[in-house]
């Protein structure tokens, strides 16, 4: 297997010189009293099964990393033994940490999220080419003023983007642009629809929640694949243990996905293909689950409700299967085949109807494509994003009337595929 090469960003984490600059505005102080110890395993992965030559001999040390990117050494090394492992005594931290490997050309890192790091027994996930990618992009990213999580960086970062950072086909700094913007369009488009700011801290902790899960998962050796695909779901379901609204949810999904797709395009194709299609994926989760929440909350029978359930998994199977663009497209195109013949059901509108209302948001679409495309700013997008929904809503009534409530609300969170 050949080595991870060292690259400057993780020459930069093993210096770990730089010092604070205030706290995480969500975890409160960034030391703790306790020492903590630290348990992992250090291998030469270079793609997602996790599983793979064990590194000996590799030293291993910890930071935090506070909300601004700077990263605070904490004490102590461990150095790994023949199987890879390691057991790091050294300061708590409430904030989040980064682990770094090094041994000769060889470096790799591992995250742990914030406010698990502050006292006992921490297991971390193994390190791995896409763990340590995980953690370039996660300092990156806070380096330039986003309060992105280190649940954020893990859902973002995908095999396809490690192996393209690791290739030097992008870069660090690339992607961590391109993941600044999606949280940015989310988090400005929940404060146009008037989310309060508690209920996004209670997601954002609620994703972390889900990447603690993973953590976990990985460090017991449990099935990479069904370890990262309860992670995704439970990523893309925070918001509603957040209580977020769900419509809401949805808008800010959406407008995440578009500034996903406006901010990766310039970057390598694999890459902005993975990113994308995240995106992409969190968008229809969180647009099918508001579907579901609006039959359910007008009376649908409990098949009716399995069926969307149904169709909402088989959406994003096909999603998370998807190697183009095209099959993301066929796959949200047969999710709303599916919506519209329940929404018939339903309703009593006739499939003619639904496609006649469905076709009335036409304009709205190709409006709001060719105003992404221009945006030059995070902003421009939002206000992009909010016009279209205003515009689609109009049209759709426009084509059915404003009493057809359920078949409105469903085919506007469809217009946005």
């Amino acid at each position: 297997m050949t080595p991870t090469i060292l690259r400057p960003r993780l020459a930069v984490l093993g210096l770990l010189a730089v010092g604070l600059a205030g706290c995480d505005s969500t975890t409160g102080p960034g030391t703790a009293d306790d020492s903590v110890t630290a348990q992992g395993r250090v291998t030469s992965a270079d793609d997602s099964a996790r599983r793979a030559a064990d590194v000996e001999g590799a030293v291993v040390t910890a930071a935090s990393v506070s909300a601004s990117g700077q990263t605070r050494a904490l004490s102590g090394e461990a150095t790994t033994s023949a199987s890879g492992s390691f057991a790091l005594d050294t300061d708590g931290s409430t904030r989040a940490v980064v682990l770094t490997a090094t041994k000769g050309s060889f470096e790799s890192a591992t995250l742990v999220e914030a406010g698990a790091f502050a006292r006992g027994t921490i297991r971390t996930a193994p390190m791995t080419a896409e763990t340590d990618a995980e953690a370039g992009v996660f300092v990156a990213t806070r380096s330039r003023g986003t309060a992105a999580r280190v649940a954020d960086a893990a859902y973002f970062v995908t095999a396809e983007v490690a192996a393209d950072l690791e290739a030097g086909r992008t870069t660090e700094a690339e992607v961590a642009a391109a993941l600044e913007a999606s949280l940015d369009a989310e988090r400005q488009q929940a404060a146009s629809d008037d989310v309060e700011p508690d209920e996004v801290d209670q997601r954002d902790d609620a994703r972390d929640d889900s990447y603690r899960s993973l953590r976990l998962a990985l460090a017991a050796d449990a099935s990479a694949e069904a370890s990262t695909e309860a992670f995704e779901t439970a990523y893309a379901e925070a918001a509603t243990r957040a209580e977020v609204e769900a419509r809401a949810s949805a808008r800010s999904a959406r407008a995440r996905a578009l500034a996903t797709e406006r901010y990766s395009r310039d970057l390598a194709s694999s890459t902005a293909l993975a990113l994308q299609t995240r995106a992409r994926l969190l968008a229809a989760t969180a647009a099918a689950a508001a579907i579901e929440a609006e039959f359910e909350a007008r009376g649908a029978a409990q098949a009716r409700l399995q069926a969307l359930a149904a169709a909402r998994a088989q959406l994003v199977s096909s999603l998370r299967a998807a190697t183009t663009k095209a099959a993301c497209d066929a796959a949200e195109a047969a999710y709303a085949t599916t919506v519209r013949a329940e929404l018939a059901a339903e309703t009593g509108l006739t499939a003619s109807q639904l496609a006649a209302a469905a076709s009335a948001t036409t304009s709205a679409r190709v409006s709001l494509g060719t105003t992404v495309n221009a945006a030059g700013t995070v902003d421009a997008l939002v206000t992009a994003t909010t016009d279209f929904f205003a515009d689609a809503r109009t049209a759709v009534e426009g084509s059915l009337g404003a009493d057809a409530e359920l078949a409105v609300e469903a085919l506007v969170l469809l217009s946005a595929f």
